[in-house]
């Protein structure tokens, strides 16, 4: 029996509109699941800069500083101890090494490019000698020279100091 050319061509526009149905069903779906992939990614971030702005890491007023710390007392290793000291406190140390000479009796901290965190870095590291030697193409933004006096710092290099010995 041969089926009507009208009634078979009803058929055919019958059986696309259910796969039309079928795929736009699948098409909300993969939408749906995207968005609420988007969504838990979006919560996951704001989770994680609360919990960095609140661990004492990352600070809203704190601008990075990047510093170098250089050995001014011919104690082997000390800068490098210090320069650890100080990334466990957040500060970003570019370098170390040894001062031009080993004679410095206490340490210095050197401003060598503007930043507003300068004389807050000063209090947090307990130096008392400050100097401003700025110059326009200086690599970092401060210079501690380690003197004699680093036990005074606040960063308790004493105790690492004589594990290097």
């Amino acid at each position: 029996m041969k089926v009507p050319f009208r009634y078979a061509q009803e058929r055919r526009v019958r059986l696309g509109k259910r796969r039309k149905k079928r795929e736009s069903g699948v098409l909300q779906k993969s939408l749906l699941a995207l968005s609420c992939i988007v969504l838990v990614l979006c919560a996951a971030s704001i989770a994680f800069g609360f919990y960095l702005r609140h661990s004492g890491r990352i600070h809203e007023d704190w601008h990075p500083i990047r510093i170098e710390v250089l050995n001014g007392t011919g104690e082997t290793g000390l800068a490098q101890v210090a320069a650890d000291a100080l990334m466990k406190k957040g500060i970003d140390v570019f370098r170390t090494g040894n001062a031009e000479r080993f004679t410095y009796s206490e340490s210095i901290l050197i401003a060598r490019r503007e930043n507003p965190q300068f004389e807050r870095l000063s209090r947090v590291l307990g130096c008392g000698c400050t100097v401003r030697q700025l110059k326009k193409n200086a690599i970092v933004d401060a210079t501690l020279i380690l003197g004699a006096d680093y036990n005074e710092l606040k960063l308790d290099l004493s105790a690492r100091a004589r594990l290097i010995k």
